[in-house]
């Protein structure tokens, strides 16, 4: 029994490391093939830098790249945060009040179908050009997927629990907490991951357009001086951000599922 353990526990330990490995080793290869290419075919700098000088324009310019995180990470954060209640809300909503349903859901489809990128410069006017109208289109563009996959792991809660519920006199909300949002945890799940991109995608969308901060106003300034090696050390802290982001919502719902007993 002890021998069966340990062997399915050095198993997990190289799947793990495996995990972990192929994706670094992919990336580092493909750094490796462009720094060659680019070397060797001495491929313009202003149109395609090498790895080594974008790893050199991040060390030059430190300061300017970090002290422009924190205006784009807190913008995307609050309007992650604010999707997820008004979203949490309005799936509630929508799973108790059919009347609710048939009336909102038609039209926040209808919203979706019209390409988010065309709704920035009315956000503008609307919230003028303070962090305001950024935040205000990341709560746009990402509440999206909040809405329609807790809507769906709340409606889709398997009937047999739900009527083991009523008959032991439960109340609705008892039920929701104990059976309807344990069931729907993974769609809120993958919502959320799916949220925090487009929450960072809103705020350079809007940065692109209004901000004089942030790492979307980084690149703007860079593409006018040509300095693509900076564009793209700015665009490598966006995913570095953004990962980040992404990594505790992983965590924090690996958390909220072991509580709720699905680990």
């Amino acid at each position: 029994m002890t021998s069966i353990v340990a062997t399915q526990t050095k198993s997990s330990s190289l799947a793990s490391v495996r995990d972990a490995l192929l994706p670094a080793l992919l990336f580092f290869s493909i750094l490796g093939i462009w720094e060659f290419l680019t070397w060797y075919t001495d491929y313009p700098k202003s149109i395609l830098p090498r790895p080594s000088a974008i790893a050199l324009a991040i060390i030059n310019n430190w300061s300017l790249l970090t002290s422009n995180i924190l205006p784009t990470a807190s913008v995307a954060l609050g309007g992650f945060v604010i999707a997820s209640i008004v979203g949490l809300g309005l799936s509630l909503l929508m799973t108790y009040s059919k009347w609710t349903k048939e009336a909102l859901y038609p039209n926040i489809v209808g919203f979706q179908i019209v390409p988010k990128i065309a709704w920035a410069p009315l956000f503008v006017l609307w919230l003028g050009i303070e962090f305001q109208s950024r935040l205000g289109f990341a709560v746009f563009i990402s509440i999206f997927p909040i809405i329609i996959s807790m809507t769906a792991g709340l409606k889709n809660t398997d009937p047999t629990l739900i009527r083991l519920c009523d008959s032991l006199t439960a109340s609705k909300l008892q039920t929701l907490f104990l059976v309807r949002f344990p069931f729907a945890l993974p769609y809120l799940i993958s919502a959320m991951k799916m949220s925090i991109t487009l929450a960072m995608i809103g705020v350079i969308v809007g940065e692109f357009i209004t901000s004089q901060q942030g790492l979307g106003f980084l690149i703007l300034v860079a593409f006018g001086k040509l300095e693509t090696d900076l564009m793209l050390a700015s665009v490598l802290f966006l995913c570095f951000v953004g990962l980040f982001f992404y990594s505790l919502i992983a965590y924090a719902s690996y958390r909220l599922e072991v509580w709720f007993g699905n680990k």
